[in-house]
């Protein structure tokens, strides 16, 4: 459940990207671990409880464009 998390751990080291600059999209209980080791951990609004409890900001569901979405208003500013 880790290896998410971890990776984007350590290609943020690769990359030389501090971890308060990377953003992740997750809804299931395997992403929960992945969120809370970004700097913004971002749940689908139909994601399960237990993930919209961890995440920093919550995006319109997978059938909104969320991440499109998210993207679009945080990232391509």
């Amino acid at each position: 459940e880790e290896e998410k998390g971890n990776a984007l751990v350590k290609l943020g080291e690769v990359l030389d990207i501090r971890m308060e600059e990377i953003m992740a999209f997750g809804d299931g209980n395997n992403d929960i671990q992945m969120l809370e080791a970004v700097g913004v951990g971002v749940a689908m609004a139909n994601s399960v409880p237990e993930v919209l409890a961890v995440a920093d900001m919550v995006a319109p569901s997978n059938n909104e464009d969320g991440v499109a979405k998210i993207i679009e208003e945080y990232v391509l500013v």
